[in-house]
């Protein structure tokens, strides 16, 4: 591929049928990646896991009268059960996100 690695390769649209092909698989590609990014980091870590903290925190230093934790519990409720749910199934090893959002390995 004009003698540069394939990794240092930019796709860009074209019209002939070999680089239009080309184009739509890297673009494929990269929203795949998108994907699986914006699902483990953005999502799960960012959100999910950073709040686990303070669901644990809430829950031990805050009396249930305390009008802080009563408008954070209807939040907080079922988060801790839906990360163990999240670990078990989707962000484990070999788990739904791994398979849906990774090319898979390489031999």
């Amino acid at each position: 591929m004009d003698g540069k690695p394939q990794w240092k390769q930019v796709y860009a649209p074209s019209w002939d049928s070999t680089s239009c092909w080309l184009w739509w698989l890297a673009k494929a590609h990269v929203l795949a990646h998108d994907s699986g990014y914006h699902q483990l980091v953005s999502h799960w870590l960012r959100t999910h896991c950073a709040t686990e903290t303070y669901i644990i925190a809430t829950n031990r230093q805050l009396s249930v009268m305390q009008p802080i934790y009563r408008l954070l519990h209807p939040h907080f409720r079922y988060t801790i059960e839906i990360n163990a749910l999240a670990q078990e199934s989707l962000i484990n090893a070999d788990g739904i996100i791994e398979n849906a959002f990774t090319p898979g390995s390489t031999p």
